[in-house]
């Protein structure tokens, strides 16, 4: 005779939008970091079209996070390369200039503390760029 013992997840779930200056994040990851003093695992997900869930799979438990979303850009990659001798210095110059200038951004991130004390579904994460005030000269 056998005796198997089936355990479903037990973890919190949450799910929600998150936004940066009112618009969705198109594409990211949303990671949740517990503090030294909560027992619970870090627990991460996509961020697809502004939405995203961390399912109970996860193991999520209640305490104080650090919560981290960092957002990704895409950018279609170009069809041509050019290669250029080292002698022109001028179209060397154009062309790293216009490589920097096709090269995808390096990616955005934002912090905050999070606090989870239960399942929910109806997270809102606001985040706003800030604005640095031109240099004067």
């Amino acid at each position: 005779m056998s005796t198997f013992v089936a355990c479903g997840p037990s973890g919190i779930s949450l799910s929600g939008t998150a936004t940066i200056d009112g618009s969705p994040i198109e594409k990211g990851k949303i990671s949740l970091v517990p503090k030294a003093n909560v027992d619970s695992p870090t627990a991460m997900a996509p961020i697809i079209d502004g939405k995203f869930t961390i399912p109970p799979e996860s193991q999520l438990r209640e305490g104080s996070f650090d919560l981290r979303v960092s957002v990704t850009a895409d950018r279609t990659p170009k069809a041509q390369l050019t290669f250029l001798k080292g002698g022109n210095k001028a179209a060397v110059g154009t062309a790293i200039n216009q490589a920097l200038k096709d090269a995808p951004p390096s990616e955005e991130s934002f912090t905050s503390e999070f606090e989870v004390s239960g399942s929910d579904d109806e997270i809102q994460l606001e985040f706003k760029r800030e604005t640095v005030p031109p240099k004067r000269r």
